[in-house]
């Protein structure tokens, strides 16, 4: 039975959810406009929800941070689900990320595997097996996690625009003794598109001022460029 004010979940359900089961979903969808691939986002959760979910998009010129933000306000479930603009879904992402949670209490949050639309990989590990958990600090485009584990987390609107503001979430969660991890076969499309970033040294100063350093290699989630270069495309079936 879904609670009360919640959409109806379209898909099976595919992962345990344990402690999670009968809970429903916050997904909250931060955008800088009304635009193509944010009615495309939206549609791609109404597609795929395997569990009962609220969709909150805060769609504002301001930073990213601010929208997400807007976004926790508004959200009324223990559960939540924070998804880029540009990200489509694949079935059962709600229940399997839930799964995780449920079997590791120590995780804060759990991210989908992300790739372009042409397939090639986004992270440094290209090759994960499904159900495969990778340990990194992952990436604000696609993850679940628990506010009843998490606690009422913000995102720091002293990040301009965009990027930045994620890394120093996770870090600020994973300071606190939890992990952040990559679940693998639950494969997210990010349509994003290299494009110059005005407020990426800004950014990248405020959070190495906080942190005093930047991510190491062993805790980069983003592939190097000159790897994405060399990829080559599988044939065509």
């Amino acid at each position: 039975m879904k609670p009360a004010g919640l959409h109806s979940p379209v898909g099976l359900r595919h992962g345990a959810l344990g402690r999670f089961a009968g809970r429903g979903v916050s997904v909250i969808i931060p955008a800088w406009e009304d635009c193509a691939r944010l009615r495309r986002a939206i549609w791609s959760v109404q597609q795929t929800a395997d569990l009962p979910y609220e969709l909150l998009v805060a769609c504002a010129p301001r930073c990213v941070a601010a929208n997400r933000n807007a976004g926790l306000e508004r959200a009324t479930q223990d559960l939540v689900a924070m998804l880029d603009d540009d990200v489509l879904l694949p079935a059962c992402w709600m229940s399997r990320l839930a799964s995780v949670l449920e079997a590791h209490p120590d995780v804060a949050a759990v991210s989908g595997h992300l790739v372009f639309p042409d397939g090639s990989p986004q992270s440094r590990r290209e090759h994960l097996a499904d159900g495969e958990l990778w340990e990194v600090t992952i990436p604000g485009t696609c993850f679940l996690y628990s506010r009843e584990r998490v606690g009422d987390e913000r995102f720091d609107e002293g990040f301009q625009g965009s990027q930045w503001e994620d890394t120093d979430w996770m870090w600020r969660v994973k300071a606190r003794g939890l992990r952040t991890l990559v679940l693998g076969g639950v494969r997210v499309v990010h349509d994003y598109n290299l494009r110059e970033n005005r407020w990426l040294e800004a950014n990248m100063r405020r959070f190495q001022e906080r942190w005093g350093r930047l991510p190491d290699a062993a805790d980069a989630h983003a592939i190097e460029l000159a790897d994405w270069r060399a990829w080559t495309r599988p044939p065509l079936p």
